[in-house]
């Protein structure tokens, strides 16, 4: 081999820079075992032991730890290697952007018809599939062919931007909206990665993805509802003037005369509603229910001149008679003293339940209801429920604007914000504003304590209450405080998202995933002794079947995975579960070359060459075959290195890596260590006493494959046939990836899955739910689709808690909960886009590379056809077997993954059998009967095809057994895939391009 010295320079260099990534991890692991020590020393209690670790390792982020050279523990930590949140635990969320809120509000009150019904139009069509302004314009046009929309959006920066202004084309309106809209963007994930980097999670991973979304991982997160409000928080803050609450009470009275018509009381002398309503609930548990407004730092205390609300004379009326008369202002809880007479000393006007906010949020948008009340009030609800009697009620307030509409302040003077203790030790949000909000502030705090009596200003966050004190006296240095009863984390969340500023339009999550730690370190087991089994398994048979050659081709191997892990912690990728599925399955993979080359030396010997001439040209007569089945299989892991996501992109970068890695140490390591043993006069052995029988019986086979493809047809045929009918009638399960909805892995001792999805019928209303056993040990998977459309903050928990409720006779809580994963309907919509795009890429993509390749459409047919022969029998089994075998047999992004794969690997298989007949061809131009040279190709092929499937097959099976439930359908795909893509290369492929040939070519 020439170059040797430079190929033995590359190795080393290569296995020093592999070495070097990885050592960032076992340093990383050594602090951290120091600190998990120290915190056992410090409390046995679990929550106390991780608050300690945690805060241990933040004091220590930026000490050298790295020996000799020097690194920090912070700089160790961003180098090592990332595991997957499905190895590790966290939450992984999937965020949209919504483009549309930002051009509704550039368009601001625009009466166009046409505009209002595209975009009414693009908002339910837009799948995330494309750029939802190239939608509008689509729709637009179509409504409005002639149409104009240049004079919307003049006048709020249009003409700032374009030159022609009012006269501008719809092409550069819609330009400029696109690119306003990237703004948006842009702006909402510098605003997220700014929030994510003050929330203290280790290794943190934002990223941008296409069509608005931002992808959010967050390792070793306990919290998804904290999480979830970090995320979607618009961080909006304003300050508002307020009405007192006996003039909000007034308002409510209007509306409630309004909606239900019952100014017939005040007509009739009978008194105001707001005595009656006060005399009957003086004496319910709910009439002491106090407002908790905060109060301002400085000069702003909780006190509000109260205003007799006068009981005399009042006619006893019950509260089914007052109901009935009131239905709006009989589901208030008034805001009142405990004596019944005066009005409490707080802004809030009452109490609502939470099942009634809705209504009231209809009531406060009916255009005779705005036609009658004042132009600048606006009604809000405090952010916090309050208990009353076990139900969660919500303060109202009626809120004062200015001419425009607007509040009094906006919220982005704020510079600072950080948690703060009141004197009373509650916690709250100090903050401090810049020159401009400072002289602002100044001025509104003035005239509201100049007041008589003295006015309220509420600070509202996100279109909520949090606080409405009243003013004492003016504030002159634009210092004010937020409070409401917070916990230590809500206070640094709410300081955290202040900092970081609003964002510039809406962002719903549309996917989620949480895995629990339990899972998680049960996920790294399997994967660990799938990954030790296979690999033992591989260098033992390959020592038992070709000796010292095998020998050296495990060194190769395990220097393969010391370069795929240090590449991959070089590129700082995860390692998921499904990467590792990707490193046992590379193991597997990565000998098929030196199996390649290993009979093809053998081959050579048989034939009667000297050992140096036979390795000569059994490495030269591989290359061919080697590198065009290895291609073809990184066409297959690049297209869905592309269009995959999360776990599923991991296994892909696993496969491409461990495929490209793999050539390098299979052909050129094992030839290195070949000929030093030829350069000191010894010969590498290439049998074993069990090889060489194995090999003299396979040289005596002569099967007609060719003449026998036709019951190899109608075989295939049935079993496609019988899985075409059970897709029509049985159909095949779908995975939340696919359909949507919310997927939970709980444990719940004692139940039956049958048990479970009966219980959950009664929480899970009018969703369609399903239960299956996940594995032993009592843990079954839940997925639904109850409340999947619902895009607010706390619709997770809201589910989350039905759930619970529903289990609560199986004593399931939120720690039996062991992952929990959200796919949106749009997430699950592009899903299913991408996979379809990437199989039949993958199949376009193997078309022509064959056709380039071996110029002849014959083999591009044939292995075309073992590819769709391939994945319908995967997709046959998985419907036939629907139920029958006891794991999931669902299509996800695990299964196209799988798919990917099988189509890799049957590419690779059927090429180097094509190889060997194109080989055999080109020797015997002269033969008019090609079928038995064919025949005799495909046979000299077989033992190379047996024994790579063997070694593959042997590491799958191992992973299906050891790799733990999640993986269980994956493996199965794969295992039924290369198993029938062993099949379908000799029995299905080549055939077809034998009677290609013997129809067509001359």
């Amino acid at each position: 081999m020439n170059n040797k010295g430079f190929i033995q320079f590359i190795t080393v260099l290569l296995i020093l820079a592999s070495i070097y990534q990885l050592s960032f991890t076992f340093v990383t692991n050594s602090v951290e075992k120091k600190a998990a020590a120290i915190a056992a020393d410090f409390s046995t209690d679990e929550v106390l032991r991780d608050s300690f670790e945690r805060r241990y390792l933040d004091s220590i982020s930026q000490q050298k730890v790295y020996p000799g050279l020097g690194f920090t523990y912070q700089e160790c930590k961003e180098n090592e290697l990332n595991l997957g949140l499905d190895l590790q635990g966290g939450m992984n969320v999937t965020l949209e952007v919504e483009t549309s809120s930002v051009i509704q509000s550039m368009a601001g009150e625009t009466t166009d018809k046409a505009f209002i019904a595209a975009l009414e139009k693009s908002k339910k069509e837009f799948l995330g599939k494309q750029n939802f302004v190239d939608l509008l314009a689509k729709n637009y046009k179509e409504q409005s062919p002639e149409g104009k929309v240049a004079a919307i959006f003049f006048g709020r920066g249009l003409e700032n931007e374009l030159p022609n202004g009012y006269n501008s084309s719809n092409d550069e309106v819609f330009d400029y909206l696109k690119r306003e809209s990237e703004s948006a963007i842009s702006r909402a994930f510098e605003i997220i990665s700014t929030r994510i980097d003050k929330f203290g999670v280790a290794q943190p991973n934002v990223q941008r993805l296409d069509n608005g979304r931002i992808l959010v991982e967050l390792p070793g997160v306990d919290n998804p509802q904290r999480v979830r409000d970090l995320l979607q928080s618009s961080a909006k803050l304003e300050f508002w003037k307020v009405f007192p609450n006996y003039k909000g009470f007034e308002f409510l009275e209007q509306i409630n005369a309004i909606v239900y018509g019952v100014n017939k009381l005040e007509e009739s002398g009978d008194g105001g509603v707001e005595e009656e309503i006060a005399a009957q609930l003086s004496a319910t548990d709910g009439a002491d229910i106090a407002a908790k407004d905060g109060i301002l730092e400085g000069s702003l205390d909780g006190n509000l001149g109260s205003d007799s609300v006068g009981l005399d004379s009042i006619p006893q009326k019950s509260r089914e008679e007052i109901e009935a008369e009131n239905p709006v202002i009989s589901k208030l809880i008034p805001n009142i003293t405990e004596d019944g007479k005066n009005w409490a000393q707080s802004a809030a006007i009452g109490y609502i339940a939470s099942e009634d906010v809705e209504d009231f949020l209809g009531y406060f948008s009916r255009k005779d209801v705005l036609a009658a009340l004042p132009s600048n009030l606006h009604f809000k609800f405090g952010f916090k429920p309050t208990q009353i009697d076990g139900r969660d009620f919500y303060a109202l307030y009626a809120l004062k604007s200015g001419r425009d509409g607007q509040p009094a302040l906006a919220g982005d003077v704020i510079t600072d914000a950080r948690p703060t203790r009141q004197d009373d030790l509650n916690l709250a949000v100090s903050m401090q504003m810049n020159q401009e909000g400072t002289s602002v502030w100044r001025r509104l705090t003035k005239e509201a304590s100049s007041a008589t009596p003295k006015e309220c200003v509420a600070v509202v966050l996100d279109g909520q209450v949090y606080s409405a004190p009243t003013v004492q006296g003016e504030i002159p240095n634009g210092s004010s405080v937020i409070t409401g009863n917070y916990e230590i984390e809500e206070a640094t969340d709410l300081s955290n998202i202040l900092k970081a500023g609003k964002l510039p339009a809406p962002a719903k999550i549309t996917g989620e995933t949480t895995v629990g730690p339990t899972l998680g370190a049960k996920a790294i087991n399997a994967g660990l002794i799938s990954l030790v089994v296979g690999f033992l398994l591989v260098i033992i048979f390959m020592v038992i079947y070709y000796g010292k050659a095998g020998l050296y081709a495990d060194v190769a191997l395990l220097v393969n995975l010391l370069f795929i892990i240090g590449v991959l912690a070089g590129m700082h990728a995860a390692l998921t579960l499904p990467g590792m599925a990707g490193l046992v399955l590379t193991i597997g993979m990565a000998v098929d070359a030196n199996v390649l080359i290993f009979e093809r030396v053998r081959e050579e010997l048989t034939a009667g060459k000297s050992f140096k001439m036979a390795v000569k040209d059994g490495y030269a007569g591989a290359y061919s075959s080697i590198i065009d089945a290895n291609i073809t299989t990184v066409i297959a892991g690049t297209i869905l290195w592309v269009l995959g996501k999360g776990p599923v992109m991991g296994f892909a970068v696993i496969l491409v890596i461990g495929i490209l890695s793999s050539l390098f140490t299979s052909i050129f390591l094992t030839r290195m260590f070949i000929d030093n043993d030829i350069k000191k006069g010894k010969e590498t052995s290439f049998y074993t006493s069990i090889s060489e029988k194995f090999g003299k019986k396979m040289n005596l086979v002569d099967f007609d494959f060719i003449g026998k493809r036709k019951t190899f047809y109608i075989i295939s045929g049935l079993i496609i046939l019988a899985g075409i009918i059970s897709l029509a009638t049985r159909g095949i399960a779908t995975g939340v990836d696919f359909k949507g909805g919310w997927s939970y892995v709980v444990q719940a001792d004692g139940a039956t899955a049958g048990e479970l999805k009966n219980a959950l019928s009664t929480t899970f209303i009018d969703a369609n739910t399903e239960v299956k056993t996940y594995g032993a040990n009592n843990q079954f998977k839940i997925t639904t689709s109850y409340k999947i459309d619902n895009t607010d903050a706390d619709a997770g928990e809201v589910v989350e808690n039905a759930l619970i409720a529903g289990l609560v006779k199986y004593n399931v809580s939120k720690t039996d909960i062991l992952s929990s994963s959200k796919v949106g309907p749009t997430i699950a919509e592009d899903i299913k886009y991408r996979s379809t795009v990437a199989i039949v890429l993958a199949i376009i993509g193997m078309f022509l590379y064959i056709l380039v390749r071996f110029r002849n459409i014959g083999f591009s047919l044939g292995a075309t056809a073992a590819i769709f022969h391939d994945v319908m029998i995967v997709f046959s089994l998985y419907s036939l077997l629907q139920g029958v075998v006891g794991f999931e047999l669902s299509i996800d992004q695990a299964f196209i993954a799988a798919i990917l794969t099988v189509v890799g690997y049957s590419i690779n298989d059927t090429v180097v059998v094509f190889d060997r007949v194109r080989e055999f061809l080109a020797l015997n131009k002269r033969e008019k009967d090609f079928i038995p040279v064919i025949n005799k190709a495909i046979n000299t092929t077989l033992s190379r095809t047996l024994i790579t499937s063997l070694t593959t097959l042997i590491v799958i099976l191992i992973l299906f057994i050891f790799g733990g439930e999640g993986l269980k359908g994956f493996t199965f795909a794969l295992l039924v895939g290369v198993a029938v893509g062993t099949y379908s290369s000799v029995c299905i492929a080549t055939p077809i391009v034998a009677d290609y040939m013997k129809k067509f070519s001359k």
